[in-house]
């Protein structure tokens, strides 16, 4: 398939940002992953955009003889830009963030130096935008810079690199603590393995749920031997063992966990998801995987469950079918999907995900955790926020997938799908599964890679059969292509 115009120069380990000048990105590209993470958005940003509360300071103000001309917007930045923010956020776990937009850059290395500097000049903290972060060209991205002590954020530093053309729209600065976590996550676990609830200090837990039945009586009343309370400057911990709690726990416990505004949440298992394929016994068996809603408070399915959900086995042709649901955790989900593959051994996998506007047929998957161009971080479902990580520091920066996108792109065209071409799968969890099942079931000989599908949140009896048809005729056209 070919690759869509903008598209070669996305983010990887060992981009070349030489080939990127030569094809410059195109923000009239329509991506269909637009929209990826917006769930992280929705509710939590006033109608500009911002978050609540943020002290902003627009374009317009910002122009001048330091910085640069303001135009439709945005100020065209000189070498350096000083910007002095409002009174205000004046409290510890700030995020500070420059919204900017790269029109050309160096071949490597940093490309602007985003400062947080306090009223005697002191720095803050400061974040980089390097060009093997870069995405692409020619589109607004904001550059975070977290700080944890309590302080004023006076005046904020952009430092451009020398043949970096960028412009700038905004500098904010809001309160941003750290939510809730649970820790170690998602996994397999015995009565006495114990799990930690951590928290910022001064919070309390409003919901404790297992499987949905409330469990915070069980552990406020607990026994002090029982569950274990350890407070730090910043953050509560509180410990206890998984059976000392839940003593009568289902195969598979969804656990969540929420306290003022933020939610965490794993799978507790007590053993390896079984080996089960359905339909024809001696078909070529294939793995498909799907996704918990997110973020871990999220309202509504996710449209990937729902689909894997939806497949029928008895649909297919010469297939032996396997489903999983993932958590939606960098780490645990990627070593979910290699655990079943090396158990159960299935000839293809296909992992689906939770997307934007369209069906986007993924080619690339990138060996980084990034996920710092949201304000504030997008964290996992236990909590996590990951920004500029490696997945694996001896694996190759990029793996292209396995899947016969061509057949697959067909198949979904005759049941009436419009499916797009994409090489930016995010930098989130969809991207290490689809990095984890390509590096697990290439030296097998077989066929893997992921599907994103439409951001939904309404379904009906007519979506669920939709999007339970997509999954079959990408897994029949995967089986049958040559």
């Amino acid at each position: 398939m070919r690759l869509r115009p903008g598209l070669a120069c996305l983010l990887g380990l060992s981009v070349l940002a030489s080939a990127c000048t030569e094809q410059p990105g195109n923000p009239e590209t329509e991506d269909p992953n637009d929209g990826l993470l917006r769930d992280f958005v929705d509710g939590k940003f006033d109608d500009a955009g911002h978050p609540l509360n943020a002290k902003v300071v627009e374009a317009d103000a910002i122009a001048g003889d330091t910085c640069g001309t303001a135009r439709n917007g945005a100020v065209e930045l000189k070498r350096t830009c000083d910007v002095v923010m409002p009174m205000g956020a004046e409290v510890g776990g700030l995020t500070v963030n420059a919204r900017v937009r790269v029109r050309s850059h160096p071949s490597r290395g940093p490309i602007v130096v985003v400062t947080a500097k306090d009223l005697s000049g002191a720095a803050l903290g400061s974040e980089t935008l390097t060009v093997s972060r870069l995405r692409a060209r020619n589109r607004w991205v904001d550059v975070p810079v977290r700080i944890q002590q309590a302080a004023r954020v006076a005046r904020v530093t952009l430092e451009v690199s020398p043949g970096a053309a960028v412009d700038l729209q905004y500098v904010e600065v809001f309160p941003k603590e750290l939510g809730v976590v649970i820790a170690p996550g998602s996994g397999i676990y015995r009565d006495s393995d114990v799990i930690t609830i951590e928290l910022p200090r001064g919070k309390k837990v409003e919901r404790f749920e297992a499987n949905g039945i409330d469990l915070r009586p069980r552990l406020e009343m607990a026994d002090a031997r029982l569950v274990t309370k350890t407070t730090t400057a910043f953050r509560t911990l509180i410990s206890f063992k998984v059976g000392d709690l839940m003593p009568d726990r289902a195969e598979l416990v969804e656990l969540r966990v929420h306290s003022s505004g933020d939610t965490s949440r794993a799978q507790l298992r007590k053993t390896p998801p079984p080996c089960v394929f359905e339909g024809d016994p001696d078909g070529v068996k294939v793995l498909v995987t799907g996704f918990q809603p997110f973020p871990a408070d999220g309202w509504h399915e996710n449209v990937s469950a729902v689909a894997v959900g939806e497949a029928r086995p008895s649909a297919l042709r010469g297939v032996a079918l396997m489903k999983l649901i993932l958590p939606v955790e960098y780490d645990r989900a990627a070593s979910l999907v290699t655990d079943v593959i090396a158990r159960c051994e299935p000839a293809h996998v296909l992992s689906f995900g939770q997307g934007g506007g369209s069906i986007a047929l993924e080619q690339t998957a990138y060996n980084l955790q990034d996920t710092g161009e949201l304000s504030g971080g997008a964290p996992d479902n236990r909590g996590i926020i990951r920004a500029a990580q490696p997945i694996s520091m001896d694996a190759p920066a990029t793996r292209t997938t396995l899947l016969p996108l061509d057949a697959i792109e067909a198949a979904l065209v005759d049941l009436g799908e419009s499916p797009q071409p994409s090489d930016d799968p995010g930098r989130y969890i969809c991207n290490n599964v689809m990095f984890a099942n390509i590096g697990a079931i290439g030296p097998r000989g077989g066929r893997a890679g992921f599907i994103h599908l439409p951001y939904t949140t309404r379904f009906d009896d007519a979506t669920r059969s939709r999007f339970g048809q997509v999954v079959e005729a990408a897994v029949q056209a995967t089986v049958d292509a040559p």
